[in-house]
């Protein structure tokens, strides 16, 4: 197929002319791991105060709720299924472009994660690829308000937006390195999470590190 700017048209191929510049790994990086996880919580706690604000106000959110053993069950499986349906959403979003997702676990870190191996994502299919659970999710649960408006389900849409939101700062933390730099796209390498950051070879602006490298390819 035909070329356009040194950039190949073939789905999830590396342009020709790039090159690995900057890799991040979750395993070998736990000390950023931790401090993503710290900066979550003002994160969750900023997007609940919005949540809650539009369960108040769309949701007509009940001022008193019920809280039992059944309700606390009820919280854990949709807090559960919501870090289910952010993973899955990273997936669709990587098919919509041709790639293969696959999932897993990494208990040491206590995530989910959806990766496709060996897939290079162009810049603005990486911006949909990473902000596509948290829109998706924040419009759904703000639906589901305004469908059960008055119960107590208004309540539980809110939280688990809200959870949503603060579990997405890994995906806002390369969003903000990408945007925020000339990378030109990014691939995904094995099962655990690593990115390996693309630029053209000929760019020589600076760079600032995220971690070990990945290797060439």
């Amino acid at each position: 197929m035909s070329k356009t700017n040194n950039v190949v048209s073939s789905p999830g191929s590396l342009p020709i002319g790039y090159h690995e510049v900057l890799c991040w790994t979750v395993s070998d990086q736990p000390a950023r791991s931790v401090t993503l996880q710290i900066l979550s919580v003002p994160l969750f706690a900023v997007s609940g105060a919005l949540f809650f604000w539009l369960a108040i106000r769309l949701g007509a959110m009940p001022s008193l709720l019920n809280f039992g053993l059944w309700e606390c069950g009820l919280v854990l499986m949709s807090v559960l299924l919501t870090f289910i349906l952010h993973e899955l959403i990273h997936g669709v979003a990587m098919q919509i472009f041709g790639a293969h997702p696959r999932y897993g676990v990494l208990l040491k870190h206590l995530m989910l994660y959806a990766t496709a191996p060996g897939f290079t994502f162009r810049r603005n299919s990486y911006l949909v690829v990473s902000l596509a659970p948290l829109i998706c999710l924040s419009i759904l649960a703000t639906l589901g308000m305004m469908a059960l408006m008055g119960t107590a389900w208004v309540a539980l849409f809110a939280l688990c937006s809200s959870i949503n939101a603060g579990g997405a700062i890994g995906d806002l933390y390369l969003l903000t390195v990408f945007v925020t730099t000339r990378f030109r796209c990014v691939k995904l390498n094995h099962d655990k999470c690593q990115c390996a950051l693309k630029k053209r070879i000929d760019d020589n602006s600076q760079t600032r590190s995220l971690g070990v490298s990945c290797g060439s390819s």
